[in-house]
């Protein structure tokens, strides 16, 4: 037995053994709801929304729904990165091509570190450049604040106190005036820039420039750019710009469009907890993530091998990125979340035997997805974080 299986299984046990006594005060139709099942936690099926159930089962449920499809994809996506370093560094397929799953990540995962530490090693003399544009994950606002609406069966709370918030400096949106924080131009474009910039910077470089010189700088600067920059600028403290990208972090005016580009705070007035915490969880896992465009640039007799490489980093880094930094922490809080809220259900469970059979099985479903999303994001930060590390 593997140990994340060994790991499912010791901690899904205590939830089986309460849910056996909990059925005790469940009549005949509820027994008969529990050996129907619950067909209704399925994607097609919206997860039981339109389940006449406990609106804290329900909340649970779509979270679990949308955390579940979120898990699947970041499976997908971090497999097919490193299979595709993998290859063009001419592992072994076999090493992977039998396994499923998690366990098929894990080991292709492996050896996409493994040929890539050795095409470095090979051409330890060539410098690699990477450059980054864009990229991003969106929480919708919105979507939090109808959701909260929903956890708010007593009717309280007015509009305004459900209004969803974002963390201090992840507010993001299109400002047309001076923003403070981060600006990210889209990709093709250039923005202001008066700070850190993650591609090209044309202007001044306070640094080391990677294409001409400290005054004229057209390439990666290593240290402070002054003119404008093809990515994102992480503005100067108290830096002002006029971001003609995505503005993250303070605008001089109203933001237009705007998303949550980190945590969503709770609403101002109070809800029932755990349905709150779902809400938050659902509103994560279903971000919308737009991966960046990676340019590796050589500079001294690459050989076949490397170019090889930087064209499969070009094309399979920019998933990593996205799994293993833009929406990893996110996805890891989501599921703890979700395992925390699974085990708060107690007194709703007893509400019907649907809700009992509907949230057992969410809450194994998030259990496992969650163990899913841990190995995709460190699978993500370490072969992602290695071949960034190696080529800035």
């Amino acid at each position: 037995m593997s140990q994340k299986n060994k790991w499912i299984r010791l901690v899904a046990a205590p939830a089986f053994v309460l849910g056996v006594g909990l059925t005790a005060g469940l009549g005949c139709s509820d027994i008969a709801d529990i050996a129907e099942g619950c067909d209704e936690f399925r994607a097609d099926a919206q997860w039981g929304a339109n389940l006449d159930i406990d609106f804290r089962v329900k909340s649970f449920m779509s979270a679990s729904g949308a955390f579940v499809t979120l898990a699947d994809k970041m499976i997908a996506d971090v497999t097919a990165a490193c299979q595709g370093i993998a290859k063009a560094t001419n592992r072994d397929e076999t090493k992977w091509s039998s396994l499923e799953g998690s366990a098929r990540l894990e080991a292709v995962c492996k050896e996409a570190e493994l040929g890539f530490d050795e095409v470095i090693k090979a051409n330890a003399n060539v410098q690699l450049v990477a450059l980054v544009e864009g990229g991003k994950c969106e929480a919708s606002l919105d979507a939090s604040a109808e959701c909260n609406a929903r956890c708010d069966v007593s009717g309280k709370c007015t509009p305004a106190q459900l209004e969803a918030k974002c963390e201090p400096g992840k507010l993001a949106g299109t400002c047309k005036a001076e923003c403070k924080g981060a600006c990210t131009a889209d990709v093709g474009a250039t923005v202001e820039c008066r700070g850190s910039c993650s591609a090209v910077c044309n202007g001044k470089c306070d640094g080391q420039c990677s294409t001409g010189d400290a005054n004229n700088c057209n390439g990666r600067c290593d240290g402070t750019c002054e003119g404008t920059c093809s990515g994102a600028c992480e503005l100067e403290a108290n830096a002002a710009v006029q971001c003609d990208g995505t503005c993250r972090g303070e605008c001089s005016v109203e933001f237009e469009a705007p998303h949550c580009e980190g945590k969503i705070t709770p609403p101002e007035c109070e809800l029932d907890a755990d349905c709150q915490a779902s809400c938050n969880a659902q509103v994560q896992a279903n971000a919308s993530c737009t991966p960046p465009k990676v340019t590796i640039e050589l500079a001294g007799g690459a050989t076949a091998d490397l170019e090889a490489l930087a064209a499969a980093l070009e094309e399979h880094l920019p998933k990593l990125i996205v799994n293993g930094i833009e929406r990893g922490q996110a996805a890891l809080d989501a599921g703890q979340v979700l395992v925390e809220v699974g085990g708060n259900l107690e007194g709703a469970l007893t509400s019907s035997g649907k809700a009992f059979v509907c949230a057992t099985q969410a809450a194994t479903a998030s259990l496992n997805a969650s163990v899913e999303v841990k190995v995709s994001v460190e699978a993500s930060a370490s072969v992602g974080g290695k071949a960034a590390g190696s080529v800035n």
